[in-house]
């Protein structure tokens, strides 16, 4: 077996991947590029002579599929939205994919937006880059001292959905002594100091509402006006998600006009993210471009992820994450 890798990947899962098949590496960050290009990717995968494929954002749809005759194709990514999975489902070829690859980094920054938040610090900041703060006196400082003093102890914080970046955030949440509410329908069994609650009932009464939600037909347009016209004025708004998860209008004219204290954005419906975004322009709204798994960890996370897979099943064991789980029970 030989495999080509156009995904970053980790030095030490490349050598355990090694063990098992020949591996040729040509990370698309190096290369500058993505295979946009189904016929130029295939003759690529032929002069390679690779039968494993693994991939993080080049397209393999028809046009590859159907030229090269792949054994396992991997994906490092949570969702493989870029593999044609129904016919690769057809073909007998399983994909390997990396659910909750960049959960630590996005939980990271969820809490430090939830802190920036909490505390004010951009507005903070701002007020003294831009010359318009001067404490002169006590009465300056108590000002503002009683303007920016906030903690996220004894806050309540709303988490829409608890997969893997949920559940990491929740457990960074408890050491701050903060109450954690969480809306998610299929999860029953909550981490410990988690209250499971109806969506509009996490609306109401949290201070602080996270999206971490896929976008699925379910869930797009989830935090629609009305919903968000739930929050109370004094709730701040994160999301490090998907920006399809909300009515991005709504959510605007209500940070815009004060009914809703604050927002912390790292996706926008939008991007990438531009200066002249209208976001940028309210002091209420911190925001990022898409930058929540962007970490120099997070390539180590997914080879991992997706070795451990194709290692269990050439061992013949059922790997953890299998994208089209029909194709080895069809085997089976």
């Amino acid at each position: 077996m030989r495999a080509l890798i156009t995904a970053s990947f980790d030095d030490a899962a490349k050598a355990r991947l090694a063990r098992h098949m020949e591996v040729v590496h040509e990370d698309w960050k190096a290369r500058g590029s993505i295979y946009f290009d189904g016929a130029e990717f295939a003759r690529r995968i032929r002069e390679v002579g690779a039968d494993v494929l693994i991939v993080e954002a080049d397209l393999v749809h028809a046009e590859v599929l159907e030229a090269v005759p792949l054994k396992l194709i991997g994906c490092c990514r949570g969702d493989p939205v870029n593999i044609d999975l129904a016919l690769a489902t057809r073909k007998g070829i399983p994909v390997f994919h990396a659910p909750g690859r960049n959960a630590d980094a996005v939980a990271d920054l969820t809490v430090a937006f939830l802190l920036m938040l909490a505390r004010h610090l951009g507005p903070m900041r701002d007020t003294f880059r831009e010359g318009a703060a001067r404490i002169t006196d006590a009465g300056g400082f108590l000002a503002m001292y009683n303007r920016f003093t906030v903690e996220l102890g004894g806050r309540t914080v709303g988490l829409v959905a608890l997969g893997a970046v949920g559940r990491e955030v929740a457990a960074r949440l408890g050491g701050f002594k903060a109450r954690i509410l969480a809306y998610d329908p299929y999860v029953t069994d909550p981490p410990p100091g988690v209250e499971l609650v109806p969506l509009d009932d996490l609306l109401r009464r949290s201070d602080f509402v996270s999206l971490h939600a896929p976008v699925t037909p379910e869930t797009r347009n989830l935090l629609s006006r009305e919903r968000l016209a739930l929050m109370k004025p004094t709730a701040y708004f994160v999301n490090t998600a998907r920006a399809a998860l909300t009515d991005e209008d709504a959510l605007y004219a209500m940070l815009r006009d004060g009914r809703l204290a604050g927002a912390a954005l790292d996706v926008l419906a939008e991007e990438p993210l531009q200066p002249d975004d209208r976001f940028l322009a309210l002091p209420n709204v911190i925001v990022t471009p898409h930058i929540g798994g962007a970490t120099v960890d997070v390539p180590r996370h997914q080879s991992e992820i997706v070795v451990d897979a194709i290692e269990r099943h050439l061992r013949g064991e059922r790997p953890r994450w299998v994208a089209n789980p029909a194709v080895l029970e069809r085997s089976t």
